[in-house]
């Protein structure tokens, strides 16, 4: 099992022991979908509405990571052909191409459509959703649906911030795996250059589970509380400044 294969297994059991919805498990799940939008062979596309059909197959992915069985000797092989075949990724980029290319065929009159529209028999928000007739259609959208505008405008806001965020996460791991400009390599404690941010950053932040500082520090053969300094003083800050330069704008709550 090569090392790919072997944090996705630690990432997918994690989010499997704990119960959908929890701390623990949106945390396990966050790395989870962040390895899984860098795995190649995964179904992508240019087209401009790509990252919303992404989104619905990794919302899919977190209502069915339970049913998940590997097919192939490959973990990350498996995950992929799963996601793009049994999560209909695949088809779902074939789709948004074919209905572009349908519509710049035959391109549909303005007033033909408004007829289709009106043609269509309006939906009942009283028809029962169970045998029993307990619940309807009007029920759950009073449930889940925000009732003002406002509530709408911030919800949505909150789903694009959180996409954003997600966007932005992968990009910086990618960052820190490549250190491009050696920002990392050369963020160290004086006269401990192996204790630079990089691999600070792949132990403490990337790697599943996470190192203990205490770990690394005896690893590295460094004293705890300089190692525990230069982390907080130096190596966080400079993780955050780069995640502002990708487009990261943190809370109030979190300066």
């Amino acid at each position: 099992m090569n090392e790919r294969d072997e944090r996705l297994g630690k990432l997918i059991e994690a989010v499997r022991q704990h119960p959908s919805g929890s701390l623990s498990w949106r945390k396990a799940m966050n790395q989870l979908l962040i390895e899984i939008q860098q795995l190649p062979g995964l179904a992508r596309s240019a087209h401009p509405d790509y990252l919303e059909a992404l989104d619905d197959t990794l919302l899919k992915l977190g209502d069915e990571i339970q049913e998940f069985e590997p097919r192939q000797p490959s973990l990350e092989k498996s995950l992929v052909a799963w996601i793009n075949l049994k999560l209909r990724l695949k088809y779902e980029v074939r789709d948004l191409h074919s209905s572009q290319q349908t519509r710049a065929k035959n391109p549909k009159n303005p007033q033909a459509e408004f007829q289709e529209q009106v043609r269509k028999p309006p939906l009942s928000l009283d028809v029962p959703l169970g045998d029993d007739g307990s619940e309807t259609f009007s029920d759950r959208l009073a449930a889940l649906v925000p009732c003002t505008l406002l509530e709408i405008e911030a919800q949505t806001q909150r789903e694009q911030e959180q996409q954003k965020n997600q966007r932005i996460g992968v990009q910086l791991k990618q960052y820190i795996d490549q250190d491009p400009e050696g920002k990392l390599r050369r963020c160290h404690p004086q006269a401990y250059p192996e204790c630079n941010c990089l691999i600070l950053s792949q132990r403490l932040l990337l790697k599943y589970p996470r190192d203990k500082l205490a770990l690394v520090a005896r690893d590295l053969n460094i004293n705890y509380n300089t190692l525990n300094w230069h982390w907080k003083n130096k190596g966080l800050p400079l993780l955050q400044a780069i995640a502002r330069s990708l487009g990261y704008q943190p809370n109030v709550e979190d300066l």
